[in-house]
């Protein structure tokens, strides 16, 4: 099913756009995964074959690099279009989760680290979201994910260097 979409964005030389969403992860794998991992905090790292992992996003993006790279397309780009932390509606979603998150996953971001899989090589990452979707479906915490609230009060206040 994917492979006509790799092969497109290969012969366009249009990046893969995925939505990475450590929260939802940890939230599936409370027993497994620490919140600081989930946000940038951990100070242990996860060993995946020869490349160590400090955090939750990292070995998301590289899990989907390898998938990729099976398939014959290890030089496809990936662009983050979507990823955040929830402010509210369930487990670990809160206001300072939210802004670790957001702050740890945008300092990743402008320093250009990369991946263990990908090292050096920086990524493009645009955060969800800005403003929270009071009348969004589906489970309580998908309406918090917003930097302002519904009404445009901020709910954090988000460092961007």
């Amino acid at each position: 099913m994917l492979l006509p979409l790799l092969s497109f964005l290969r012969d366009t030389k249009s990046p893969f756009m995925a939505n990475v969403y450590p929260y939802f992860s940890y939230i599936s794998s409370l027993k497994h995964v620490s919140l600081d991992y989930a946000l940038f905090r951990s100070q242990q790292t996860v060993r995946d074959g020869m490349l160590m992992y400090g955090n939750l996003f990292d070995a998301s993006i590289d899990a989907l690099l390898y998938a990729m790279e099976r398939e014959g397309f290890a030089e496809l780009p990936v662009v983050v279009s979507e990823t955040g932390w929830p402010k509210g509606g369930d487990v670990a979603a809160s206001v300072e989760n939210a802004k670790a998150y957001n702050e740890n996953v945008v300092r990743r971001v402008v320093s250009n680290l990369g991946t263990p899989k990908r090292p050096g090589v920086g990524i493009e990452v645009y955060l969800f979201d800005l403003f929270d979707e009071n009348g969004k479906g589906g489970d309580e915490c998908e309406k918090h994910f917003g930097i302002f609230g519904p009404h445009g009060v901020k709910a954090y206040d988000l460092t961007f260097n």
